[in-house]
């Protein structure tokens, strides 16, 4: 059964053997990975962490959006989509319009 790099993570930190871990490495085809920006990779970390840190997000999920990443993109990223990402967020982190 092939295992995901999480789990051979999770082995190699109880066994203290990193075998596994190097073995996926070098034979992992690294020119099918997908660049992301800092700022999305940040805020996926965010997400991941959610039930522990929702202050993160907020501030990932600011710095994304001043890099340029579209509401749909942190929908994805957050597991949501567009609407709900910038209804929950979008108050927490753009600046309000100047008054005229």
């Amino acid at each position: 059964m092939t295992q995901s790099l999480r789990e051979l993570i999770a082995d190699a930190k109880t066994s203290g053997n990193w075998d596994a871990v190097a073995d996926w490495c070098e034979s992992f085809d690294w020119s099918e990975g997908e660049d992301i920006p800092v700022a999305e990779f940040y805020l996926g970390c965010a997400a991941a962490a959610r039930p522990r840190n929702e202050s993160q997000i907020i501030e990932t999920v600011s710095a994304a959006r001043a890099n340029g990443t579209s509401w749909t993109r942190i929908g994805q990223i957050l597991g949501t989509s567009s609407q709900a990402a910038q209804e929950h967020y979008s108050h927490l982190i753009d600046a309000p319009e100047p008054a005229h």
